[in-house]
């Protein structure tokens, strides 16, 4: 330090102790965030789906996967 311009400098820490020992939050799990929006890209081409829910992401996700499933196994027929 210089007594020239009478100016003391402190250095201060970048990660000061209570960053590192106090989590404010916990991390969520995907299929525990509510109130969403996801896109699931489809499996047999390029398109993707785009929802929203209010629920449980991973609740919704199974019901998709269900109807998915239940659509695909059903013979197509014209009408």
């Amino acid at each position: 330090m210089t007594k020239r311009h009478r100016v003391s400098v402190t250095m201060k820490s970048v990660k000061a102790l209570r960053r590192l020992l106090v989590h404010l939050k916990d991390k969520q799990e995907k299929e525990e965030i509510t109130d969403c929006v996801y896109d699931i890209p489809c499996g047999n081409c390029e398109k993707t789906y785009i929802g929203e829910t209010g629920r449980k992401f991973g609740t919704r996700l199974k019901e998709n996967k269900t109807e998915v499933k239940a659509t695909t196994n059903k013979p197509f027929t014209r009408s």
